[in-house]
């Protein structure tokens, strides 16, 4: 798994380049995402538009992340979902800790309102 980083204003769009965000990835996911946190960056909207399936490792790095970056007072959201993810962050009742966007614009427009409260 690749992960491609950009800035938005003060957002860090992470677009992961993986089918699947499971047991073979998140490790790899949580060493690529570290240097985020030395660099200060604690506002991320995450790009989930190729990912189409999560397992229970996947879903448990997500938490991590976030739990992280609520420790250092960031935001995390998420954008572009496949149907199977929605479905998986559903069941898995993500959605009550995560924000969701259709979109980055939406995503990123969402988190500098929550920067701003």
């Amino acid at each position: 798994m690749e992960l491609k980083f950009k800035e938005v204003d003060e957002i860090t769009i992470v677009k992961l380049d993986a089918p699947e965000l499971n047991h073979v990835v998140s490790h790899d996911f949580q060493r690529q995402i570290a240097p985020l946190f030395d660099e200060k960056k604690f506002n991320i909207a995450l790009d989930m538009g190729n990912v189409d399936f999560m397992d229970s490792m996947g879903i448990g790095t997500l938490i991590t992340l976030r739990n992280k970056l609520m420790k250092e007072k960031g935001t995390i959201a998420m954008f572009s979902l496949s149907d199977r993810v929605k479905k998986i962050i559903d069941i898995a009742a993500l959605h009550k800790i995560f924000s969701i966007y259709d979109s980055e614009n939406e995503a990123v427009e969402g988190l500098k309102q929550q920067l701003l409260s």
